[in-house]
């Protein structure tokens, strides 16, 4: 947002100093990102005291002109008079980096220069000097008129901010200036007329408004005018399309001027049809569908709604009757025709970011009121509908808000804060704020204790941990996993990527999702969810690097995901791996990254943060063949598959794991003395029905064994030729071992026989001896 200082200082009835606004601006969250002069440095304002025509040169004539001092200067200027003000270069100054000198005209001497609008940059080509409609003689012309421009950047959630009164209004609050605007916000009345507007798509258009004026006058703005609109960033046109044009700069409200002679009426605000064309006013034509919002008239769209006008009821010099326009338009509505088009307008820019409808009526007024003065234009009838503006409050409580901050604010202290950004609030503990109009941001408790904490200044909130972050040291302790987590698996080799939050709902819906979180507002149909799994982006670059012929690739990400219920967010780790095993290495280039090489990364990361008892367990998970989840003491730490073919057509293997899950089973390091008696070791052989699970014999295992049970291995595994059909080979290695003794044959028989008939009994299963066998 540009604004100028000069503008900011009428507003605020003071004198401004650059510096100052720049830590103004910082310490209330805003940014200053360039400042820009405008106003050449030597130009002062001068009044023609006498004219006189040149003895010898007919086109010229000869000026006296009064500044501080009197000039005699020659000119070709044909649009002056007597008692005109003009932009004056005294003779030995200096001017677009040339300085000025006198010269001779067939014996008259010139000591000086006018200026034209061409030659401070305003116009391509002009044929006249400027006159200005106000100044003093003597004065520079920098001290009078816009010079110093400040670009603003603007967050999104702030549109108000997007007019210089609002500019004023934030500046003011860290100045602490008394700013008292003189704003009439009378109450809205529906004037319905049925002849001149008709709203049919009210979702798209909540409020429409439109004054109607005859005998307008259409001309050159004033000088101040062009020469403000010019500093802004914009190019007059003429009196009522640049009168419309600097209230949208003042107010944030965009308004739009047709020739009321050139329409069919009634004006009607619909859906545009299929394929129905649109002019634009400088002559683009764009093919519109159904969800574009127009203006139109009985002969077709006259405006893109709240985006550009159309050529054909534009503001000519022929133009004698005028409607304005002033309405509130849907923001989404206005965002997805606009990106869809792909133009953008200071009017869309506004109006998508959400303007404020309860100044519709009111700016209106306002430009109605300047199109009279300036423009000689007559009012005849004003005609509303739709939608009124309501106030807004938002409840909040004191002793959240000083937890929260970490202050303790008394509840007077808080309304005086408040009130400095025009926030009215009542009551002590449980407090009720009246928000402004034009506070479109503050929707939320939260966004009045960030409010409080932006008025009452970061820098002055104590540096002390906040009692609702009394879980302080186990995120410190989560981030310290983190890193070593993505140090480890740099060291085993994998590549760490970082992808967008944002994911296509149309993908996630094929990989199963059907609950996730949708942006109401997305930048595309690419990007249109929050992503509830990492497995997307990873994907992505996967399909990225085959496309360049990279086909071994191990990629990891640690990133968040959102979830539409909670916890809402969570932290995962998540990894793709396929292709050769041993990538440019002649000798094994053959072996190929299989399901066990991504079972084993998952094993050992468990295994190096001490997580005890993984379990693998069959669960159905689209996109995904032979999916496991992984466990651990009955806590879902994640998945493992290998990624369906028709997702990628190399073969690739994914594990998603929770960070946050694992860190609630990372123990503190302790130290173990090394056994002094050794283990007994027992291997047993089962035949189990196929359908039995591993994970579910081992959990048994461990019950029924006792505590001598060391811990238990399967170091066989088989199913097919020479067993039964339907059944398959399970071997399980026992580790029998006590603390303060070896363990005799005879005790640890009792437990192996226990193993054998709880086994037996529970499984059906068949123990393999020799006999069997």
């Amino acid at each position: 947002m540009l604004v100028s200082v000069k503008w900011l200082e009428e507003i605020l009835g003071t004198e401004l100093e650059v510096k100052e606004l720049v830590k103004v601006a910082n310490r209330l969250g805003m940014e200053i990102s360039e400042q820009k002069n405008y106003a050449p440095q030597d130009v002062v304002i001068g009044r023609i005291t006498k004219i006189t025509p040149h003895p010898t040169l007919k086109n010229l004539i000869i000026l006296e002109i009064k500044t501080k001092t009197h000039h005699q200067i020659v000119s070709a200027a044909t649009n002056v008079k007597l008692g005109d003000l003009v932009l004056v270069v005294e003779a030995g100054k200096r001017f677009k980096e040339e300085i000025v000198g006198e010269r001779d005209f067939a014996g008259i001497k010139s000591t000086g220069m006018l200026v034209s609008e061409e030659e401070l940059g305003m116009a391509e080509k002009s044929t006249g000097v400027i006159v200005l409609d106000r100044g003093k003689e003597g004065v520079h012309f920098r001290d009078y008129f816009d010079d110093v421009v400040l670009d603003v950047k603007v967050s999104t959630n702030r549109p108000d901010l997007l007019s210089v009164v609002g500019v004023a209004r934030e500046f003011s609050v860290g100045l602490g200036i008394n700013l008292s605007l003189k704003e009439k916000n009378p109450e809205q009345r529906n004037k319905n007329d049925p002849s001149l507007i008709q709203i049919i798509d009210h979702e798209g258009c909540p409020r429409y408004t439109a004054r109607i004026f005859e005998d307008v006058k259409i001309q050159e703005s004033p000088f101040s005018i062009k020469w403000r609109l010019y500093c802004m960033g914009m190019r007059g046109i003429n009196n009522v399309v640049d009168l419309t044009n600097i209230n949208m700069l003042l107010y944030g409200h965009p308004l739009h001027p047709f020739d009321l002679d050139l329409l069919k009426m009634p004006v009607v605000i619909r859906r545009a049809q299929k394929n129905e064309q649109f002019v634009t006013l400088e002559g683009t034509v764009f093919k519109l569908n159904e969800d574009d919002l127009v203006i139109a008239d009985k002969n077709g769209p006259i405006a893109l709604a709240g985006i550009i006008g159309a050529r054909c009821s534009q503001i000519t010099n022929s133009t004698r009757r005028v409607l304005l326009e002033s309405a509130y338009f849907n923001p989404r509505r206005i965002a997805h025709t606009r990106r869809r088009l792909g133009i953008q307008t200071e009017a869309s820019l506004r109006f998508e970011r959400g303007a404020d409808l309860s100044i519709v009526d009111e700016i209106s007024r306002i430009t109605g009121e300047d199109f009279k003065r300036l423009a000689g234009a007559r009012e005849v009838s004003f005609v509303s509908a739709g939608k009124k503006a309501k106030s807004r409050t938002v409840a909040f409580n004191l002793g959240r808000l000083n937890t929260i901050l970490s202050l303790n604010l008394k509840s007077d202290e808080v309304k005086n804060l408040l009130s400095k950004c025009a926030i009215k609030v009542s009551g002590k503990n449980n407090m009720r704020a009246v928000i402004p109009h034009y506070r479109y941001d503050l929707q939320i408790e939260e966004d009045i204790y960030e409010e409080v904490a932006r008025i009452y200044g970061y820098m002055n909130i104590p540096d002390v941990p906040p009692k609702r972050w009394g879980i302080t040291p186990i995120l410190e302790r989560g981030r310290s996993l983190i890193k070593h987590l993505k140090s480890y698996m740099l060291g085993l080799g994998f590549s760490e990527t970082y992808n967008l939050s944002l994911v296509s709902s149309e993908r996630l819906e094929d990989l199963g999702y059907s609950e996730f979180v949708k942006v109401k507002n997305p930048l595309n149909e690419r990007f249109n969810a929050l992503r509830p799994t990492l497995f997307l982006g990873l994907l992505d670059a996967v399909q990225y690097n085959l496309s360049k012929g990279n086909f071994s690739l191990k990629l990891f990400e640690v990133g968040n995901i959102l979830l539409k219920s909670e916890p809402f967010e969570e932290k995962r780790l998540g990894a793709i791996m396929g292709g050769e095993r041993y990538p440019n290495f002649w000798e094994s280039s053959v072996q190929k990254l299989d399901y066990y090489d991504a079972k084993g990364v998952v094993e050992t990361i468990l295994e190096a943060l001490h997580i005890p008892e993984i379990e693998f367990s069959h669960f159905e998970k689209k996109g995904f063949v032979n999916p496991v989840q992984i466990m651990s003491s009955d806590r879902t730490l994640g998945f493992l598959g290998m990624v369906a073919p028709e997702f990628c057509e190399r073969e690739f293997y994914y594990f998603e794991l929770s960070i946050d899950q694992m860190l609630g089973l990372v123990s503190e390091p302790f130290y173990n003395p090394p056994p002094r008696f050794p283990a007994n070791i027992r291997d047993l052989a089962f035949l189990f029905d196929e359908s039995v699970e591993v994970p579910t014999v081992k959990k048994f295992l461990i019950t029924i064994a006792g505590p001598v049970l060391e811990k238990v291995v399967l170091f066989d595994y088989y199913q097919g030729k020479n067993l039964p059909p339907g059944k398959k080979n399970l071997g399980f290695r026992f580790y029998f071992k006590a603390p303060d003794r070896t363990l005799t044959d005879q005790e640890v028989d009792r437990f192996v026989s226990r193993i054998v008939q709880e086994v037996t009994n529970n499984f059906g299963a068949i123990l393999r001896t020799k006999e069997t066998n």
